[in-house]
């Protein structure tokens, strides 16, 4: 499983391979209501204003808009979603 990141107009998108959308959902639903296991940062969680999921093949896409970037998002979502510390 991978994520690849980067930074795009008014966010980021990333793709995630070996991961389907319905898994991808509730590991960021669990993360947006503070139930997740993982170190999310609640201060970065108040800064994203939309999430969108599509799947591709391969794995999923994944869209956030707000005031985040790649770099402070990457090590959350390595952390989170697969669950490796970088």
């Amino acid at each position: 499983m991978k994520i690849e990141m980067m930074n795009h107009t008014g966010g980021v998108k990333a793709f995630l391979g070996g991961f389907s959308t319905e898994e991808l959902s509730a590991k960021i639903e669990a993360c947006q209501s503070g139930q997740c296991e993982c170190a999310c940062d609640p201060a970065i969680m108040q800064k994203i204003e939309g999430i969108e999921l599509s799947t591709v093949e391969g794995g999923s896409t994944i869209t956030i808009t707000g005031d985040v970037n790649a770099e402070t998002l990457a090590p959350m979502m390595q952390e989170c979603l697969i669950g490796e510390k970088q």
